[in-house]
């Protein structure tokens, strides 16, 4: 659940305060909260490219 919380921008299951990462899980953490933002960003990038309207000839 906790890396759920970490990969999903909007922090639903309030597992980040419960946790406190150190050394290179604090990386790893890290990498996971950008990995989540990039992901967030590319669907929402697809969903409004296959929900546009088409484009007339």
């Amino acid at each position: 659940v906790y890396t759920l919380d970490l990969l999903v921008p909007v922090s639903v299951f309030e597992q980040r305060a419960a946790w406190d990462p150190a050394g290179w899980t604090r990386w790893l953490a890290w990498t996971l909260i950008a990995s989540g933002w990039i992901l967030a960003t590319a669907l929402i990038a697809g969903t409004a490219r296959v929900l546009r309207p088409p484009n007339p000839p």
